[in-house]
């Protein structure tokens, strides 16, 4: 009998010491990965594996410096890569007089296709933009945009007096002028600002803009803002209380290899962050190098997202 008890207590004893030890590596574990997750976010989820999703990519077509029969070739072209959503500056030209100038005829050209292709469109309001040419577009086009920004990066617009900055107040002041012209045309759209890294120095302003806001779009550019963009990302989401969407992303470089790297990098960890999605700038470019047209970074990113999204 004593022999058995001690058998017995024997057999308690190694399951405990076993479970002791495996309960002290699984703490050990969650440990290292809660400290991975908050100290070293970017290795974290660069490293995760997951499956195709909705996860939305898009680009910004300045089709104002194509041709005019180079627009729907192109526009087609784009949707056959997979792009979701083209994102475009507001571009016309409002007189009554002129209703077919050259401008007004690449909208009209670039909207036609568009709705061929069943892509969405984002259009970007500029900071000064005039409130009447606003007003033209809108009910011109207004019926095909999908999304519309309001202001790009307003914590560092300037004003109209030469190498000043807005006040906080000015730029909430402006935002509500252009806010209300484009909330008077009851368009089905979605509305975001689109805020830099720098958006954390004048926290303030994303925080006022975003009570009339749908979303909040982030601009990254450098690699070093890549690796760091998952701190940024998580404090302008509890700044905000909205979704973020990556609306610029890309690299001004001759090297193909070094801007395919560094967009499919983006890619890879906005969409393991499970972030709605991501616009890359630009499709076209003539005055820097951020254009991915006709490169190899144009069938890079096309094959990731056949790959990688639904």
């Amino acid at each position: 009998m004593d022999h058995v008890i001690s058998d017995i207590a024997h057999g308690v004893y190694n399951f405990t010491n076993r479970s002791l030890i495996k309960n002290l590596i699984i703490i050990t574990l969650c440990i290292a990965l809660g400290f991975t997750i908050v100290f070293f976010p970017h290795q974290y989820y660069s490293s995760q594996k997951t499956g195709k999703s909705d996860f939305q990519v898009g680009i910004h077509y300045v089709f104002e410096q194509d041709e005019l029969g180079q627009i729907a070739g192109q526009v087609q072209r784009i949707h056959d890569w997979g792009f979701k959503v083209i994102r475009i500056r507001l571009e016309c030209q409002p007189d009554p007089l002129d209703y077919n100038n050259l401008m007004n005829q690449k909208n009209d050209e670039f909207f036609a296709a568009v709705q061929r292709s069943g892509m969405d469109v984002a259009l970007v309001i500029m900071n000064l933009e005039d409130t009447a040419k606003v007003d033209y577009y809108l009910n011109r086009w207004g019926s095909y945009l999908r999304y519309i920004q309001i202001f790009n990066e307003p914590e560092l617009s300037n004003s109209w007096t030469q190498g000043a900055m807005f006040t906080d107040d000015e730029i909430c002041s402006k935002f509500n002028i252009i806010y209300d012209v484009v909330e008077s045309h009851n368009l089905n759209v979605e509305y975001y600002t689109n805020f830099g890294i720098s958006y954390v120095i004048r926290s303030n302003v994303p925080l006022e803009l975003a009570k009339k806001l749908d979303f909040v779009g982030l601009d990254i550019f450098m690699d070093a803002f890549t690796v760091t963009s998952p701190h940024f990302i998580e404090n302008l989401q509890q700044l905000t209380h909205k979704k973020v969407v990556i609306t610029e992303f890309g690299m001004s470089t001759t090297d193909h290899v070094a801007q395919s790297d560094f967009i499919l990098k983006g890619l890879n960890l906005f969409k393991n962050m499970r972030l709605p999605g991501c616009w890359v700038v630009y499709w076209n470019s003539a005055h820097d190098s951020y254009g991915i047209r006709d490169t190899s970074t144009e069938t890079a990113v096309g094959e990731w997202i056949a790959a990688n999204c639904n």
